[in-house]
């Protein structure tokens, strides 16, 4: 998984939640730095800050309109309430989305139940 989140406390405890949940994570806090990133590795599934600067839906956007990337799920990562969370999700075509505001502890579970779902 590749973590793209412009907070390095945000990104360091969700980068460790997720890897203690048996994740493979690799993290970014910028878009170059995930362009480097995602470069050298191609990641399962990509979750993304929705408020980063030159980033965000944007990068999303981009994501899911290249050929060679278009396969990569992508999630938005953001504190906005769900249903704003939910539209800019159809509006870049992310394969779903997750709130901050449920707690760093529900992310894994929330990464899973979007699994399961078969978003992916």
């Amino acid at each position: 998984m590749l973590l793209i989140d412009d907070s390095e406390i945000t990104l360091e405890v969700a980068a460790s939640t997720l890897t203690g949940a048996g994740y493979d994570v690799r993290t970014s806090t910028t878009a170059n730095k995930f362009n480097t990133a995602f470069g050298a590795w191609s990641p399962e599934v990509i979750l993304i800050d929705v408020n980063m600067p030159e980033a965000g839906v944007e990068l999303c956007r981009r994501l899911k309109s290249s050929y060679e990337t278009a396969h990569v799920p992508v999630v938005l990562y953001s504190s906005m309430a769900d249903h704003e969370l939910e539209m800019l999700a159809r509006e870049c075509e992310a394969d779903g989305f997750i709130s901050k505001q449920s707690g760093q502890e529900a992310l894994p579970l929330e990464l899973a139940r979007l699994i399961d779902s078969a978003l992916f």
